[in-house]
């Protein structure tokens, strides 16, 4: 099992001298980013068990920086398809939506630090995103949910499949930051990102961030790379709640 130290060391021994800390990350969704300008590497909790191969996979999507050439899209290809990830992820999404099962009915928005208020406006942008972007095609109740918990994330999107093989989603979740004023490309770029996942999720059965998320994310136009470039306003004080509910733009407001 390595630490987030041996993790780093290793990192370090082939050539990624550019990362500064590794982080890893016990969540359903992200199985790595780079965050700080290229210098953290999250990775989730799973590749503490990584191999020296995938160390060295780790090490050339590091050095690049991002997923832009042949080398770095095999080595992100051999992290992604690693049989034990998926099996961690499978678990815990199994887990989750147990819990949320146990708390209502599927579709139910848990663990969410939104107001009422900040709902019905994630509900009405949401709704106003699908006729305009997305021609009305997506779930028209796909819950979207604000998290308190999201660090160097910006928000995710949770597939899930029923037993019978149909696909569904089980949320949007953004980070609550994001209704921060002077966040506002910030938020619908995000909000656009996740529901670009939503339709290749449920048209093409795909997660991550490859050629047919990147088609989704032209067509409705938000950036089609894995991380975002933009600078985003952050709370001082990681405590303090988020209440604010940003301004309805004009044609959104009858809906």
């Amino acid at each position: 099992m390595l630490t987030a130290t041996d993790f780093l060391l290793e990192l370090h021994r082939r050539g990624a001298s550019r990362i500064s800390r590794v982080r890893f990350r016990k969540n359903r969704s992200t199985i790595w980013s780079l965050t700080q300008h290229g210098t953290v590497l999250n990775v989730h909790e799973a590749y503490r068990r990584a191999s020296p191969d995938l160390l060295d996979a780790f090490a050339t999507v590091a050095i690049e920086g991002e997923v832009g050439t042949g080398a770095s899209r095999r080595a992100a290809q051999a992290i992604s398809s690693w049989p034990e990830l998926a099996a961690e992820i499978s678990r815990l999404r199994e887990a989750h939506e147990n819990r949320a099962r146990q708390a209502g009915r599927e579709g139910e928005i848990t663990n969410c630090c939104a107001t009422p208020e900040q709902r019905a406006y994630l509900a009405k942008v949401y709704r106003y995103f699908n006729h305009t972007r997305f021609e009305g095609i997506l779930p028209p109740d796909v819950p979207v949910r604000l998290s308190n918990r999201m660090r160097s994330s910006l928000g995710h999107m949770m597939p899930g499949e029923r037993h019978d093989g149909t696909r569904y989603v089980v949320e949007i979740a953004l980070n609550c930051d994001l209704m921060l004023s002077d966040n506002g490309a910030e938020r619908a770029d995000t909000l656009l990102h996740e529901m670009a996942h939503v339709a290749d999720w449920l048209e093409s059965g795909e997660r991550g961030h490859g050629p047919s998320w990147k088609a989704w994310a032209r067509r409705v136009g938000c950036q089609p790379t894995r991380l975002y470039e933009r600078p985003v306003r952050y709370r001082r004080n990681r405590r303090q709640s988020v209440s604010r509910v940003p301004p309805l733009p004009g044609a959104l407001r009858h809906i």
